[in-house]
């Protein structure tokens, strides 16, 4: 099964009703849903990306937050040759970890 997508802004745009659904329930105000039940089950959809988006932010903070404290020069390169630079790092830790064990230093 594939899971649904939504961009962030659409995401946003449904917490966003959410929150308001939430405060009118947490001050007693009655919330009468309105909308046609398709439309509601694609909003749940939605809130359910948001939060995997959320959850995979979570899980990936300590490297989003490292990426953004390259200067802007350095994240272009990232960005740019991305995928070469993350092989040449993984060639780099396992040679240093085979120096490390004793090996053949390179």
């Amino acid at each position: 099964m594939t899971l649904p997508t939504a961009t962030l802004a659409i995401q946003i745009e449904e917490v966003r009703l959410a929150e308001t659904r939430a405060h009118s329930l947490r001050h007693g105000l009655p919330v009468v849903e309105k909308r046609p039940r398709d439309v509601v089950a694609r909003s749940a959809e939605v809130l359910n990306c948001a939060r995997r988006s959320l959850e995979t932010l979570s899980e990936h903070a300590d490297e989003i937050r490292a990426f953004l404290k390259l200067p802007a020069d350095a994240r272009e390169a990232v960005l740019r040759h991305g995928e070469t630079m993350g092989q040449m790092c993984l060639e780099l830790a396992k040679r240093e970890a085979i120096a490390k064990a004793g090996g053949p230093a390179r």
